[in-house]
């Protein structure tokens, strides 16, 4: 199926995405290199680039998951827990983990650098610029190289109402986050199978080539 911009910005509008540029204009401005960044020009190129789509995935889906830990509602969600309890220790270790595998996705859509996986990047580093109060305020700064690094002291002394209205259903960081970790994932998957699938001249299968020469087993 043909993607397009009404495509793209249908399901983002469903998650409160803002799509602030077309889709299509960005990767027909990276035309030039699409032919070269999908098929590659050899098998070891190919191996590299499949490996990196896998460890973008997982990345990917780990993101998803931590955000999605943030959405629940009622009483078994975790902002509820903390206060009954008036132990936020949860809360903390789950902000841990968002932006250790925020991190992990931003470093490895980088390092693939397709023009999806640029754009998707630029999606996600405006995920946090729209909310870069918000997380200062959380002890949460945005690098320049797009990542977030966070100071524990502050993030502790954050109180709970604003880390709700940041990361939980009612905000919007944590589902925007959610949203674009499962369409990195399914993207990143997709460009996976298609390198294994792929042969060179000798018809012979790179993911083969791949597992001859994987010292690792």
């Amino acid at each position: 199926m043909r993607v397009t911009d009404q495509i793209m910005n249908a399901t983002a509008r469903k998650a409160g995405v803002p799509v602030n540029m077309s889709l299509a204009n960005y990767l027909n401005k990276n035309q030039k290199n699409s032919l070269e960044d999908v098929f590659g020009g050899n098998a070891a190129a190919d191996l590299t680039k499949k490996r990196g789509y896998e460890k973008l995935e997982k990345a990917a889906e780990e993101l998803a998951k931590s955000a999605q830990a943030f959405l629940a509602e009622g009483q078994d969600s975790m902002f509820a827990k903390a206060k009954e309890s008036g132990n936020n220790e949860e809360i903390y270790s789950h902000v841990e983990k968002l932006l250790e595998n925020y991190n992990s996705a931003i470093k490895s859509l980088k390092s693939n650098s397709s023009p999806l996986d640029d754009y998707y990047r630029q999606m996600l580093s405006g995920a946090a610029g729209e909310n870069s109060e918000a997380l200062k305020t959380a002890g949460i700064t945005i690098g320049k190289d797009g990542t977030l690094s966070l100071d524990k002291g502050k993030l502790k002394e954050a109180d709970l109402e604003s880390l709700e209205k940041l990361f939980g259903p009612s905000g919007s960081f944590s589902e925007k986050v959610a949203f674009l970790g499962e369409r990195i994932a399914d993207n990143a998957g997709a460009n996976a199978l298609s390198y294994s699938s792929k042969y060179n001249s000798s018809g012979s299968s790179y993911a083969a080539f791949g597992n001859k020469y994987d010292i690792w087993g």
